[in-house]
């Protein structure tokens, strides 16, 4: 981890190991995809994720990957194949997909920067989330708080409460 001005930044290769998911609680993903929100890339593509006006991040469709539209009008790219893995059709409501998602989150206090999984820089303000995937315990990203919020459940309720960074 670094500090750049008044952004924290952390190395994302290393950022599963920065944080103690450990105590962590425990999320579902709740937000359904409406299927008219999702895009099947055609070809490749960048997508920058921009929520309240702020870019957030950016990233490269290939061909066949999802690129979603979330609620707040937030654009971001889902391989294929990891769709399929996390997204389900509701067997309630045809127009729609059900996430089978579980995270680890952490809350962060101040504004955070780490380079994601698919390589970019991705960065959210104070309040914003730190995950990790329940399936995926090398990959960690950010959440902004908003789309974590109407996104996210929590899952019961996890021993030791608030999880903690274990080096700073």
């Amino acid at each position: 981890m670094t500090s750049s001005g008044a952004r924290r930044t952390i190395d994302g290769r290393r950022a599963a190991a920065d944080f103690d998911f450990s105590a962590a609680p425990l999320f579902r993903k709740t937000a359904a995809l409406k299927r008219s929100s999702v895009e099947w890339a055609a070809e490749a593509q960048e997508v920058v994720t921009v929520i309240g006006g702020v870019e957030e991040t950016r990233n490269r469709a290939k061909p066949g990957d999802a690129i979603v539209t979330g609620d707040q009008g937030e654009r971001y790219v889902v391989d294929r194949a990891r769709f399929a893995e996390v997204y389900r059709p509701d067997p309630n409501d045809d127009s729609r997909y059900v996430s089978t998602k579980l995270v680890r989150a952490i809350a962060l206090a101040e504004p955070t920067e780490l380079v994601a999984p698919w390589g970019e820089l991705q960065r959210v303000e104070a309040g914003g989330f730190v995950v990790r995937p329940l399936d995926r315990p090398d990959e960690v990203y950010l959440i902004e708080r908003e789309t974590f919020a109407a996104s996210y459940s929590p899952v019961g309720a996890v021993a030791g409460g608030e999880a903690t960074r274990t080096r700073g």
